[in-house]
């Protein structure tokens, strides 16, 4: 499916939120080891995008993970049991994000690899290569194609992986589209088994919070459950969180939804979050904090922005989506779609998430300066609200009409050029977010987490680094940062 970049897209993500995370915390225990009590692993994913393609842009990268194995020098491999069993990802998002895959209980031994197959990943690309990449995707247009299904035979440190009886510990797979994927005379080709394809780090990485193993943030579904001590959180690709609630919980409502700002404002079957929880030992999720995106559900796209030449109209593709009228194109819609966006007098807000009254963050230089049309900017994460949707992907005319626009955070990577006191510079952007000088990027006291580096002055000029930040170019900082991944 194409569709000529003047026309426009709009991006539906199944609400990966996350870029995918599921929270399930189920455990896949492996044969074998007698009375011997076993060891605990939990596994993570990230991502990092490819930094090397030249005028082509990578927008969306979605794939379902079909199986995982630990395979024990001798012995039975061990399965992790998915949930869902066809486990989605979008990995343009776990560049910044991360997931939850799951806990396997398994025998005390000495594992030397993992095995995961994969689906077939579907790519949205912005194309301004000059050629026409896979037979279709002309040259100066948006498209979506499809590839092989594949698999990869992880082997990186800390491979061979040593457990021990009673032990729990964890592991993150980086998925590393910079080597996996590749553009060859009008072909691009990913391969999972390429050399290097994966990395892998032991969990906690640095900056993960005292107690935890990881972090999944951005998560966003609908609660559908609520108890004294836990919510579930469901994204519409289907993977529910399920989360421990402290003893006081943090809302965070930027847009004046709830007054109470406790538990109170999480009603099941209302509200729409986006969650950052920590994960412990055993898998299980703890709340860190709630942002209220909806105080009732109702039908929005959310996903990366690109402007069209026609004032009031720009392309989306989705990464996250909520459909509450049971619209048939909205229903339809997936990850990596190409939507068309006319707005129609529309209000436009900014959800500050994890910077809500944070008083290191100038609220003057963000949601003023985020306030009319002439605010949209190539590569914005924005969710827009909904109030017709037509069209369909495989005829190309995926189109909705919007009467308001909620900026929220965009995931990118760049290198590190400079370090100033809170702030760098990023260079080598992708090259759809076209800057005329390298873009600065704040970082927030108490709010900014970090990961594989303690904090910003920890930054070395040169590092490839991921973000997920508000955009705000009009700004006295183009970016101002939630998230700051050091990538491998």
């Amino acid at each position: 499916m194409k569709r000529n970049k003047e026309l426009g897209y709009v991006f539906l993500v199944a609400i990966i939120a996350l870029a995918g995370c599921s929270g399930s915390g189920q455990t896949t225990t492996g044969g074998g080891g007698g009375n011997q009590q076993p060891a605990s692993l939990t596994l993570t994913l990230t991502s990092k995008p490819d930094v090397t393609l030249t005028n082509i842009s990578v927008l969306s990268a979605t794939v379902s993970i079909t199986g995982i194995t630990l395979n024990p020098t001798s012995g039975n491999a061990v399965p992790l049991t998915l949930s869902p069993t066809t486990y989605p990802v979008d990995l343009t998002r776990l560049q910044a994000d991360t997931a939850l895959l799951g806990v396997l209980s398994l025998p005390a031994a000495t594992y030397s690899s993992a095995t995961v197959t994969f689906s077939a990943p579907a790519l949205t690309l912005d194309n301004q290569s000059g050629a026409t990449l896979n037979g279709t995707c002309l040259t100066g247009t948006i498209c979506k194609i499809v590839l092989p299904a594949g698999s990869s035979q992880v082997t990186a440190a800390p491979f061979p992986l040593t457990l021990t009886a009673g032990q729990s510990s964890g592991i993150s797979l980086n998925l590393n589209l910079n080597d996996a994927l590749t553009v060859t005379s009008g072909t691009v080709a990913l391969n999972f088994g390429a050399a290097d394809a994966f990395n892998v780090a032991t969990l906690p990485r640095i900056g993960t919070p005292s107690g935890a193993l990881d972090l999944i943030e951005d998560f966003v579904g609908l609660v559908t459950a609520k108890t004294s001590t836990s919510i579930t959180v469901m994204a519409s690709n289907g993977i529910s969180l399920s989360i421990g609630l402290p003893s006081t919980v943090v809302i965070q409502d930027p847009q004046g939804l709830c007054a109470a700002l406790n538990a109170t404002c999480l009603v099941a079957n209302q509200t729409v979050v986006s969650v950052v929880a920590t994960v412990n030992s055993a898998g299980a999720l703890t709340l860190v904090s709630a942002d209220l995106l909806s105080a009732t559900p109702q039908d929005e796209l959310e996903g990366t922005l690109i402007n069209t030449a026609t004032p009031g109209q720009f392309n989306l593709v989705v990464a996250n989506k909520v459909v509450a009228s049971g619209n048939t194109t909205l229903t339809a819609a997936n990850p990596g779609d190409i939507f068309l966006v006319t707005l129609s007098n529309p209000t436009f807000a900014v959800d500050l998430g994890e910077f809500f009254n944070n008083a290191s963050l100038p609220p003057a230089n963000v949601t003023t300066l985020f306030a009319g049309e002439g605010d949209l900017t190539d590569g914005q994460d924005v969710m827009a609200h909904v109030t017709a949707a037509t069209g369909t992907a495989a005829t190309g005319n995926q189109a909705v009409t919007a009467d308001a626009v909620l900026l929220r955070f965009t995931r990118t990577t760049g290198t590190v050029q400079t370090v100033s006191g809170q702030t760098f510079t990023l260079s080598n952007l992708p090259p759809f977010m076209s800057f005329t000088t390298n873009p600065l990027v704040d970082t927030i006291t108490g709010a900014t987490n970090f990961d594989g580096v303690a904090d910003v002055n920890s930054l070395a000029v040169g590092q490839t680094v991921s973000i997920r930040a508000l955009l705000v170019p009009r700004s006295s900082f183009t970016f101002y940062a939630a998230k700051v991944r050091v990538q491998p």
